[in-house]
Order: structure tokens, then C-alpha cells, then sequence
């Protein structure tokens, strides 16, 4: 047990200095003490692990918009089409929307995913992939907005993470007071360290340290 202890430590050690080296936030430092060993866990995995990553990783799991010089078709991409064509079904939209997504064809896919909402307003998976295509194109205020009517109609789609990536959309946009209270909310609910980390660190850059801490 003492080496399991020891152990610990010295990969805490380990961790607080790659903080330090980085320049992380403090908060890192202090979720890795009071957290012990949890924290320093924590830390490699969502921030050491990711090095060289451009921006801090969101629960979204999307990259940057890039432009595309032109439309790229595969099978699924035509046949999705012809469906359309045929039948105009809301469903057939959200996955030709879901299939740019995975292209990364976002501003192609967002189109699909308005289309599909506004024939089946129920169709929260297309509000989901609508979100996650503004998030990529760093239109985080309209990531916001679609991602607010998820959570408010379905409590129960992939409402963990989903609730955690309207927070992060708030945050990105400046909207600081609707992140925290977000925040709090999948904090006190889901635990998620990333939540963590951006509430002490909006509470700290707010001049709230104590709070913070």
C-alpha cells in the first residue's frame, strides 16, 4: 500500500510540473492536491494526453471548420439524395446532414439539419448534429441556440454531454453568466472535470478566487 501511496505522489509530482511547464491554469494544481489522486488522473487524460491539440478539447468532439473546394458524393451521399427526392422525408435530411458531418462538410450539412427540424420538430438528433456543425465552424452563439432547444425538449438525449457542449458554446460566445450557471448545473449533475476546470477558471478570471478554489 505505502508504494501504491508513493507511487501516487510521484506521478502527481510528475503532473503539477507538466502543469506548471505548460502554464496551465492553477486550478489544475489544486483539483490534483484536493483530488488526490483522482486529479492528476485527470489531468493526463484531458490535458497531457492532448498536447498539441490547437484549443481545449469540448465534449462536442469536433475539429475546426476548414472550407471545402468543392462537394465530395459517395454511395450514401446520392442514395440519400434520391430518397429525398422521392419521398422529402425529415429523416432522410438528418442523415444526409450526419453524412456531411462526418465529412466534415459542416457547411453542407447544416442546411440538411434545418430542413429536417423544420419538417419533424422531434428530430432531436438533427438539432444535435445542427449544433455540433455550427460548434466546428466556431459559430458557437448559433451552436448555443440549437443546443438550448435540445436540452430544454429532451432531457434524455445524450443530455450529459450535450448540456456540458451548450456550456462550452456559452463560454466560447463570452456569454460567461450563462456558462457558469450551466456549468453548475453539469458539475452538480454529471461531474464532469472539464466542467470543473472552466467554472473555477470563468470564477477566477470574475475576481470570485475563493469561490474558484
Amino acid at each position: 500500500m505505502d508504494i501504491l501511496i508513493t507511487l501516487a505522489l510521484v506521478f502527481m509530482v510528475w503532473m503539477c510540473i507538466d502543469c506548471m511547464q505548460r502554464k496551465e491554469h492553477f486550478i489544475w494544481i489544486i483539483i490534483m492536491v484536493v483530488l488526490f489522486p483522482v486529479g492528476a488522473v485527470a489531468y493526463y487524460f484531458t490535458v497531457k494526453s492532448k498536447a498539441g491539440n490547437a484549443s481545449s478539447p469540448s465534449i462536442l468532439q469536433t475539429v475546426k471548420y476548414k472550407n471545402k473546394p468543392k462537394e465530395i458524393e459517395t454511395d450514401e451521399t446520392l442514395q440519400l439524395k434520391e430518397m429525398i427526392n422521392k419521398f422529402h422525408k425529415a429523416y432522410h435530411y438528418e442523415k444526409l446532414g450526419q453524412a456531411y458531418l462526418e465529412q466534415k462538410q459542416y457547411a453542407l450539412a447544416i442546411p440538411q439539419f434545418k430542413e429536417a427540424i423544420q419538417r419533424d420538430e422531434e428530430l432531436n438528433d438533427a438539432r444535435y448534429g445542427l449544433g455540433k456543425a455550427f460548434h466546428a465552424m466556431g459559430n458557437y452563439s448559433d451552436a448555443a441556440e440549437a443546443l438550448e432547444e435540445l436540452v430544454e425538449i429532451d432531457k434524455k438525449h445524450d443530455y450529459g454531454n450535450a448540456i456540458f457542449g451548450l456550456a462550452e458554446c456559452y463560454r466560447l460566445s463570452g456569454q460567461e453568466d450563462k456558462a457558469l450557471k450551466t456549468y453548475e448545473e453539469v458539475i452538480n449533475s454529471f461531474h464532469f472535470f472539464g466542467a470543473l476546470y472552466h467554472y473555477a477558471d470563468l470564477l477566477d478570471k470574475k475576481g470570485q478566487k475563493d469561490e474558484a478554489i
